[in-house]
């Protein structure tokens, strides 16, 4: 179906996922750990301040809650952490959960919009907002509200819109969180689960009777096929108006599989451990928008987990603060273009280069090369039209924009440092206070880190 005539903007993707900052668990079974236990990492990428950093806190009471864990300013439960029974984790999915829908309006009656062959009535109301002025002084404004048969709507100058999202009028997420904090085993944190307060997250599982567990959590839309539902939608027929979610049992999920592990860093649950166990995409429509993209930190955590098959305590540690990029994901890519250019002329380009190809593509405080490759590939995200940068598998880019990219890159690191052989961890710094450390890791690493 040809919907590009209704959108103002024909090549508009209502969806545009950005997991800049990002996420990781993994979970490890006893069937593949060296002693028999069960691991879990929790590894959520928040800002060091602000309204979603993390704070650690333990909760008890005589009830039977008895939690410790990660939670935000103003939360009133654990969000990540464990009791004394499981554990789990969660890190951001994309689905496609929101749908834009251009209404046609009766050119007679603006408060009117055609819905299956008949004009309907919106709903429309003033929400009054009050506004604080000065001191004691407020002033209360009246906003027109207006709500259709798919949910609110918005008036622009170049059109009326409906738009509808999953869970949409659901409040039930911290009664959800609070049943979670309470379970025993995983019979109950299932059925927590299956709640539905929560309308999105990939979660990550793992219980003292050795129970490892993947779910791809979302309120999933089922959606009429033969429409692109990543466009906006024509809003005058109950084909587009969507009414039941995917039920719980057929989402993507993986509950103890023969490989012993299970990962996700922001990235497919499709590829969420080994073969056969990993759910199968053509099970899934493509109306439900679930994501195939990969991150390097979930194909660098199914390279480390997928070829030990009996991890210490210290390998699932290493693991965890893993410093090094996939090599084929984009960074080593980007590298390898600039060894494969004509040689400059320049000395400086030249040192840069031979440093490049003696890197290991490990972002370690020590490393020269990782300086040269994250500063070019910082500069690559900011210049390049096509290259997003935020998950560093498949991206799109030239070799022209690469070498420009480190060009500027190698000027930069004269202009500052006056050489460009310095060591990651002296411009990779976290600095709060009186402290000053110099940091290994990089944007899209195991060990992740972002600046």
């Amino acid at each position: 179906m040809i919907q590009q005539g209704i959108s103002p903007r024909p090549e508009a993707q209502i969806f545009d996922a950005d997991t800049h900052l990002g996420s990781n668990t993994f979970s490890i079974g006893p069937s593949r750990t060296s002693d028999g236990s069960t691991f879990l990492a929790v590894n959520s990428h928040q800002p060091w301040e602000g309204a979603v950093t993390w704070y650690e806190a333990h909760f008890h009471s005589e009830q039977g809650l008895d939690m410790t864990g990660g939670l935000f300013p103003g939360s009133p439960m654990i969000l990540v952490g464990h009791n004394r029974n499981l554990r789990w984790s969660f890190t951001v999915n994309h689905p496609d959960l929101v749908d834009t829908y251009v209404l046609e309006i009766n050119p007679d009656n603006p408060n009117q919009y055609l819905f299956n062959g008949e004009w309907l009535d919106l709903e429309v109301r003033q929400a009054p907002i009050k506004v604080k002025l000065l001191g004691n002084l407020s002033w209360t404004v009246k906003q027109e509200v207006l709500w259709s048969v798919y949910g609110p709507v918005v008036r622009q100058d170049h059109g009326t819109y409906a738009i509808r999202y999953a869970g949409m009028g659901l409040v039930d997420i911290w009664e959800q969180v609070y049943r979670l904090n309470k379970a025993t085993n995983f019979k109950e944190w299932q059925s927590a689960m299956r709640q539905g307060g929560f309308a999105s997250f990939n979660v990550g599982y793992a219980d003292r009777e050795g129970n490892i567990y993947y779910l791809y959590n979302a309120d999933l839309p089922i959606r009429t096929e033969g429409y692109d539902w990543s466009l906006y939608l024509p809003g005058d027929t109950s084909e587009t108006l969507w009414t039941q979610y995917l039920p719980f049992d057929d989402l993507p999920q993986v509950l103890n599989p023969a490989a012993g592990f299970t990962q996700n860093s922001n990235s497919s649950p499709f590829q969420t451990t080994l073969d056969p166990d990993n759910p199968h995409p053509d099970d899934y429509s493509p109306t439900l928008g679930i994501e195939t993209q990969m991150s390097n930190r979930a194909l660098r955590a199914l390279e480390l987990l997928g070829s030990d098959e009996s991890i210490t305590f210290e390998e699932f540690i290493l693991y965890k603060y893993d410093m090094t990029y996939w090599a084929d994901s984009d960074v080593p890519r980007m590298v390898q273009m600039i060894l494969d250019a004509p040689t400059p002329q320049d000395a400086d380009l030249l040192d840069g280069i031979e440093i490049l190809r003696d890197w290991d593509y490990d972002a370690d405080p020590e490393s020269i090369g990782a300086t040269i490759a994250i500063l070019t590939l910082y500069d690559l995200a900011r210049t390049s039209k096509s290259f997003l940068g935020s998950r560093l598998v498949g991206g799109e880019f030239t070799s022209e924009e690469v070498l420009d990219s480190y060009q500027r890159t190698v000027e930069s690191m004269l202009e500052h440092f006056g050489r460009v052989d310095v060591p990651w961890g002296d411009i990779n710094r976290l600095i709060r206070g009186n402290v000053d450390l110099g940091l290994g890791g990089g944007p899209d690493l195991l060990h992740a880190v972002g600046g």
